[in-house]
């Protein structure tokens, strides 16, 4: 806890200014903005001398340090901890820092933490916290254990984003469901990519606001066709699932899916490529707006030069490209994109591709990727390019890419 200069010490002092409240709330926010742009432990190290100043600058600052804690580095963790939740024998504080700590990220942890800690910790920040990243070991998911992380987790009443895509102990999806389903606020989800997917028929439902749902692993092949989707599910990613083309299947036959998934994002890392096994199903949702693949599977999700468009969703207005699956892959099929762009991707008013991938887009060809793509702008009700992030050909910034 940072150390301060009380009141009537630092009005003594020779270099003593005194400062309203209002402006130094706004220079500790000034300093948050940049940090949470550049994501640089440099700000924390400010904002922590920005709260050593005095009394009043410490109760102008101290919400902004503990907001969003940067804990990957050195002992920062351990400071941390003993902070927020101190030894049981030690001297308790006055003040609820826990309650301060709203996005908490420790997917950057390793053996820093154990599972009762990490337990701990959850405890002391469930009041505000809005998002969290569970580190992949020290987070205990098994409710037959002692020691049960998803316990205080389902006390976290205001959280909106859950990440345990790096999670290594196995869970069900009943315990999962059961310890989240309830948090009204929860709208994304990252799945451990070590579950098993499988509909065990059980009355426990999901999160009553989930939007975005990311799934790995493996779908229980004898339940996979009556697995029941979030209903309220509006973007799906699909990260290393075995047999992929039959996951993208499954989740094409489900017809509540096909009418309210407007974002799908297939990540590069899968060993199996779609060009393999043509994907036919896409064109099944019809309220698909972005379709984010990797540009070796272009060709994979059935985009082919054709121009029959009936059954092609004419609500997808955007294609994001990113890396390819194959690190062998060369160059994209140009004819056959342009040929797409004036048939079933006629309705695509942005493609985005990530900066790695623009080797494989000959620099002679996208001026004219770019002009087919404005043509599609032209012709699209100006209400709908609202939506869309960018218009034609352009190239993603970094927390675009994934």
């Amino acid at each position: 806890m940072p150390k301060y200069m009380g009141r009537s010490q630092a009005r003594t002092s020779p270099r003593y200014v005194h400062i309203p409240t209002e402006i130094l709330v706004q220079i500790a926010n000034l300093i948050f903005d940049q940090w949470t742009e550049d994501l640089s432990p440099d700000f924390q190290s400010t904002l922590h001398k920005f709260c050593l100043v005095s009394r009043q600058w410490y109760s102008a600052g101290i919400g902004f340090l503990y907001h969003r804690p940067q804990l990957a580095k050195g002992n920062s963790f351990a400071l941390f901890t003993n902070t927020v939740c101190p030894p049981i024998r030690s001297r308790g504080r006055k003040v609820d820092l826990g309650s301060l700590v709203q996005v908490l990220n420790l997917s950057g942890l390793v053996h820093h933490s154990s599972n009762s800690l990490t337990a701990r910790l959850l405890g002391r920040v469930k009041k505000s916290l809005r998002k969290f990243a569970a580190p992949r070991v020290s987070f205990s998911l098994t409710s037959h254990t002692r020691i049960n992380s998803l316990a205080p987790l389902s006390k976290c009443k205001e959280m909106t984003h859950l990440s345990l895509g790096l999670v290594a102990d196995p869970i069900t999806l009943y315990d999962l469901k059961k310890a989240v389903g309830h948090l009204d606020k929860l709208e994304s989800l990252d799945l451990p990519p070590s579950m098993l997917i499988t509909d065990d028929g059980s009355s426990e439902d999901w999160p009553p606001n989930l939007k975005w749902l990311k799934v790995g692993g493996c779908f229980d092949s004898h339940t996979a066709r009556s697995f029941r989707w979030p209903t309220t599910l509006q973007g799906l990613t699909l990260i290393d699932c075995e047999y992929l083309t039959t996951v993208l299947d499954v989740a094409s036959m489900n017809e509540q899916l096909c009418a309210t998934l407007k974002e799908l994002t297939i990540s590069p890392y899968h060993r199996e490529l779609l060009v393999n096994e043509p994907f036919a199903g896409v064109k099944r949702f019809s309220s698909l707006r972005r379709l984010r693949i990797p540009i070796d599977s272009l060709f994979g999700v059935d985009i082919n030069p054709v121009f029959d468009v009936i059954d092609i969703p004419r609500s997808m207005r955007e294609l994001i490209l990113t890396s390819p699956i194959d690190e062998t892959f060369a160059v994209v099929d140009i004819e056959h994109l342009c040929k797409a762009l004036r048939g079933e991707l006629s309705q695509v008013c942005g493609i985005g591709i990530s900066p790695d991938c623009l080797g494989f887009l000959p620099q002679a060809s996208r001026a004219n990727i770019d002009g087919l793509v404005w043509n599609n702008i032209d012709n699209c009700p100006e209400d709908e390019l609202d939506a869309v992030f960018d218009l034609g050909l352009y190239v993603l910034d970094p927390e675009q890419v994934y």
